[in-house]
C-alpha cells in the first residue's frame, strides 16, 4: 500500500510539472482531484501521530480564512470591517444593481482558483508526512524524495538540452515551464537533497580498514544528479535562481563547520561560486541590473512601492487571495494602462491579498514548520537524518530568498513540490537524541507498534543507514559533520 500510494503521488507531481507547471486551473482540477482520493485512501488507515498544534492550527485556520473571503456578508458589515472593500462595491451601483450582501474577496473567482491550490497544498503537505511517517518503521525516508528528486532532474536535463541545441532562444533553460525564474525554482529546492544524501552515503560506509563500493556509488550518482542541477539552474539564466541555489549550498556548507570561525570560508566559497559558475548570458543579466537604459517601466520596486497603499487599504481582511490584479489597479500610478498579476515579491502580495489575520496565520504555519526542522537538523540520532533534515531546511530557505523578487509560491507546481519538502521536514520520522543519550522519537506511539511494508532493499538501507535507532544494523553515526560528538 506504502508502494502504491507513493507512486501515485509521483504520477501526480510528474503530471503537474510536465503540464507546464500546471498554471491552467483545468490541468491543476486533475491533480486535485487525484489529491482528494490519495488523501481519502490514507485516511482509512489511522497510523500517522496528530500533528503538533503549533502547526495543526495554521494549517486549519489558513485556508478557513481563504473561504470566509469569499463568504458573502451584509452589505453594512463589510462597509465597518473594509471600508475599501465597500467603496468598490459603492462605485460599481451605477454599473450592476446593488446587492445586500458582499465577498470580502475583490474577485471571488480568483479567489476560488487560489484557493484550490492551498487545499491543493495541504493535502500534499499531509499525504507527504503519511508516506514519511510509513517508511519511518523499517523502509528509507530517503525514498520518499525520489520522485521530487527524480523530476526535477528530468527538467534540469530537458532544460540543458533547450540550453545546448539552441532551443529556448534568449529565454534560457526552462524546461517545460513557461517561465524560467519558475523553472529555477524547482530546481533550487531540489538541489540540497542528492548533495546531503551524497555525503550521508559517504560517510555511513566509512570504514577503519576498507571502502565499501555500494556507498561510493550512491555518493557519485547522488553529486551527478546535484551537479544536473545546479547545471540547469545556471542555464536558466534566472539571476535570483542562481543566487537561491548557491544560497541553499551555503546553507549546507555553513551547517558541517565545526568552527565558528570557518564560517567565514562559506560567503568566500560563494563568492568564488558566484564569480566563476555563470555563463556569460547570465553575467550579462546582472550587468543590466546596473544599466541605467535597462530599467523599464514595469520595475519592480516600483511594484513593491505601489502596492504598500494597496495593503494599507486592505489591512484587516486583505483583497482576498489571488485578487491582486483586479485590487491593484486603482493604487497603480506608473504605466496605468499596463497590468500587473502578481507583485513579484510574495511576502507583499499575501499580505496585500491576505490581510495582517492572514498574513500571520501563514508566518506561524511556516515558522513553526522551520523550527520543528532546524530541531531535527540538530537532535537526529543519526546521521542520515540529520542529513535529510539540513536538506529540508536548505530547500526551504532558498524558496524563501527567491521569492523575496517572485511568485514561485503561486505556481501549483512548485507549491506542490514545497509542501512536500515542509512535510518531510517536520514529520515523525526523526529521531531526536534525548537527555541521557537515549534516542525516540517526537511523537507519542512507538515505531515498534507501527509496521511498515518494505519495498526497498535492506543492504541499501544499511548502506545509507536509513534504520530507525535501536534497529538492527550498526549505528556508526559518530560524528557527522555539523554536529558534536554523542555521548552517554
Amino acid at each position: 500500500m506504502t508502494a502504491v500510494l507513493l507512486i501515485s503521488l509521483s504520477l501526480l507531481f510528474l503530471w503537474t510539472a510536465f503540464r507546464s507547471a500546471a498554471v491552467d486551473p483545468a490541468d491543476w482540477n486533475v491533480t486535485l482531484l487525484g489529491l482528494a482520493v490519495l488523501a481519502l485512501s490514507t485516511s482509512l488507515r489511522k497510523r500517522t501521530p496528530p500533528l503538533p498544534p503549533a502547526i495543526a492550527w495554521p494549517l486549519l485556520l489558513l485556508p478557513a480564512w481563504c473561504l470566509f473571503q469569499l463568504a458573502p456578508l451584509p452589505a453594512a458589515v463589510v462597509n465597518w470591517i473594509s471600508p475599501s472593500r465597500g467603496a468598490l462595491a459603492s462605485a460599481l451601483h451605477g454599473l450592476a444593481p446593488a446587492s445586500s450582501f458582499l465577498p470580502l474577496s475583490v474577485a471571488p473567482s480568483a479567489t476560488l482558483i487560489d484557493w484550490l491550490r492551498v487545499a491543493g497544498a495541504v493535502l500534499v503537505f499531509l499525504i507527504v508526512r503519511e508516506l514519511a511517517w510509513r517508511c519511518s518503521d523499517n523502509d528509507a525516508p530517503w525514498i520518499v524524495v525520489l520522485p521530487l528528486l527524480s523530476v526535477a532532474c528530468l527538467e534540469a536535463a530537458l532544460g540543458l538540452i533547450q540550453s545546448y541545441t539552441g532551443a529556448s532562444g534568449s529565454m534560457g533553460a526552462h524546461g517545460t515551464y513557461a517561465s524560467r525564474d519558475h523553472f529555477a525554482g524547482l530546481l533550487e529546492m531540489a538541489l540540497p537533497f542528492p548533495v546531503m544524501c551524497g555525503i550521508a552515503a559517504l560517510w555511513r560506509g566509512r570504514r577503519r580498514f576498507s571502502s565499501p563500493l555500494r556507498p561510493a556509488l550512491i555518493a557519485c550518482l547522488s553529486f551527478a544528479a546535484g551537479a544536473l542541477l545546479l547545471l540547469g539552474a545556471i542555464h536558466s539564466l534566472s539571476r535570483m535562481g542562481f543566487i537561491a541555489s548557491l544560497f541553499a549550498l551555503g546553507v549546507l556548507g555553513a551547517s558541517a563547520v565545526r568552527r565558528k570561525i570557518w564560517l567565514l570560508a562559506v560567503p568566500f566559497a560563494g563568492l568564488l561560486l558566484f564569480l566563476f559558475l555563470p555563463p556569460g548570458v547570465l553575467i550579462m543579466r546582472f550587468a543590466d541590473l546596473a544599466s541605467a537604459d535597462q530599467i523599464a517601466a514595469q520595475d519592480r520596486v516600483e511594484v513593491w512601492r505601489e502596492t504598500i497603499p494597496l495593503i494599507r487599504a486592505y489591512s484587516i481582511t486583505g483583497c482576498g487571495l489571488g485578487a491582486y490584479e483586479s485590487a491593484f489597479m486603482p493604487f497603480k500610478r506608473k504605466t496605468p494602462m499596463l497590468t500587473d498579476s502578481y507583485a513579484h515579491n510574495d511576502y507583499l502580495q499575501y499580505l496585500a491579498e491576505l490581510g495582517l489575520p492572514g498574513f500571520v496565520l501563514l508566518a506561524w504555519l511556516l515558522a513553526a514548520i522551520v523550527l520543528q526542522t532546524v530541531r531535527a537538523a540538530s537532535l537526529h540520532a543519526a546521521p542520515p537524518g540529520r542529513a535529510l533534515a539540513l536538506a529540508c531546511l536548505a530547500s526551504m530557505l532558498a524558496l524563501f530568498l527567491h521569492s523575496l523578487v517572485d511568485f514561485n509560491s503561486y505556481v501549483p507546481a512548485n507549491i506542490f513540490a514545497f509542501a512536500w519538502v515542509a512535510a518531510l521536514g517536520c514529520s515523525g520520522i526523526f529521531a531526536p537524541k534525548l537527555s541521557g543519550g537515549a534516542a525516540g522519537l517526537v511523537i507519542d506511539v512507538s515505531p515498534g507498534q507501527l509496521k511498515g511494508s518494505s519495498f526497498w532493499s535492506s543492504d541499501i538501507q544499511d548502506t545509507l543507514g536509513m534504520r530507525l535507532p535501536g534497529a538492527a544494523g550498526h549505528d556508526g553515526d559518530a560524528n557527522f559533520p555539523g554536529t558534536a560528538p554523542r555521548h552517554g
